[in-house]
């Protein structure tokens, strides 16, 4: 049986750092491809699925606040 691994704040941290770069890749590597900069369909389609990845560092950046609140 596995044992479940307790999360810490740097799991969330990592998890978010991690969901910055891939909307950042995405910008950078995929938005600008001459192929998709020439395909509307292709070019909103990526770019909603970079909206999606902002959309889960948003949440994760909350969850990370709430279990995780700065210390004073």
């Amino acid at each position: 049986m596995e044992e479940k691994e307790t999360l810490d704040e740097f799991h969330y941290h990592e998890a978010l750092d991690r969901s910055y770069l891939i909307a950042e890749m995405i910008e950078t590597i995929l938005l600008t491809h001459p192929v998709i900069q020439k395909h509307r369909d292709l070019k909103k389609r990526v770019a909603n699925a970079q909206q999606l990845i902002y959309n889960v560092y948003q949440l994760i950046g909350g969850l990370e606040l709430a279990l995780f609140p700065p210390k004073e």
